[in-house]
């Protein structure tokens, strides 16, 4: 009874402060940017949307912290949290139902990652820049094993690149050339229509052979996001796409820390905040007649934003690859983890 009495106590006041906060920064955004967006409502409102998207990647962890607070603001308050330390509960049953309901949150909010909710902020970003939800990437060069491609122009959300150039290279010499003006991501596989090819063979001496209208599969795996965010050097990934891109690269020897980086800040950093609960919590004082309310909401609201600060710098630093990720966000948020557990076990 207890644990789903403090659970849905948590949870309502953790959606009030949520979408409080939700709708004070797309609302300063949108007023910081309307000259921006073009004239069109419909984009409007999309923009809107997206950065809402958006809102919710980057304020739900420090909300499930916030939640937490009010909910023991208000047991303190109302003399319930005395209540239940009375009639024999102890710390680790009160703070138990927050951690795992926090942690069930954060759990949920990473599973969307797995989405396009990851490129939440690149679409808005896209409207307000190019009027358009998908944007193109132009002069895409990259090597993919044996093969140089090149891109004139590439439709990552639509899956489709053109004009096409495809070069096949062969202990130094030219072996392949493949010349298209579409090609089309279908089945896990660039498909390249009505292409030319032209091929070189050295059997002795030198032959050329060219076909045309050939169809042919080529980039088994490489997926249009990927090649537009690896090469362009954004850091959109859902985590789906940023495991393919690990995968595909590292077999290449290309630098995958960028990666890596945007990974762990999608599956670990999140979850600071149960550990960070923990840590508020051991300070939480049973009754107001003990210490000032007020003086240490004041003092937990500003630790868990300066900690929030901390750790979303040190983020944004492993995405430039001045710091490692395992540095930047593994390191501290194990740290954290460390310091909660030696918390809980005073409790």
């Amino acid at each position: 009874m207890l644990t789903r009495y403090l659970v849905l106590l948590y949870l309502k006041y953790f959606s009030l402060i949520f979408i409080a906060l939700v709708f004070f920064f797309v609302g300063l955004d949108y007023i910081q940017n309307a000259k921006s967006l073009p004239n069109s409502a419909n984009l409007q409102i999309l923009y809107v949307v997206y950065k809402s998207f958006y809102a919710i990647d980057v304020l739900l962890p420090i909300a499930t912290v916030f939640g937490m607070l009010a909910t023991k603001i208000y047991l303190i308050r109302s003399n319930e949290l005395v209540a239940i330390y009375s009639i024999g509960y102890d710390k680790k049953s009160v703070i138990k139902p927050f951690f795992w309901a926090s942690f069930f949150i954060i759990t949920l909010f990473m599973a969307l990652h797995t989405t396009s909710f990851a490129y939440a902020n690149e679409n808005a970003d896209n409207i307000k820049k190019h009027s358009l939800i998908a944007s193109s990437t132009s002069n895409l060069f990259f090597k993919y094993f044996d093969y140089y491609i090149y891109f004139k122009r590439l439709y990552p959300f639509r899956k489709k690149a053109e004009d096409v150039r495809i070069f096949k290279l062969d202990d130094g010499k030219l072996k392949e050339l493949i010349k298209a003006k579409v090609a089309y991501f279908e089945d896990n596989r660039w498909k390249i229509k009505r292409a030319v090819l032209v091929e070189n063979r050295f059997n002795g001496k030198k032959e050329i052979t060219i076909y045309k209208n050939k169809n042919i599969d080529l980039l088994e795996g490489f997926k249009p996001k990927i090649l537009d965010s690896v090469y362009e050097g954004k850091t959109s990934f859902s985590i789906i796409d940023a495991f393919y891109a690990i995968k595909l690269l590292k077999e290449q020897d290309v630098n995958i820390q960028k990666i890596k980086a945007v990974l762990f800040a999608q599956m670990i950093y999140p979850f600071f905040a149960p550990f960070l609960m923990v840590i508020i919590f051991y300070f939480v004082p049973i009754t107001q007649r003990l210490s000032s309310i007020t003086f240490f909401s004041f003092a937990a609201i500003i630790s868990s934003l300066i900690v929030w600060g901390l750790l979303f710098t040190l983020v944004r630093l492993s995405f430039t690859a001045v710091l490692a990720p395992e540095i930047a966000i593994l390191a501290p948020i194990v740290i954290l983890a460390i310091i909660a557990l030696l918390f809980y076990k005073k409790f």
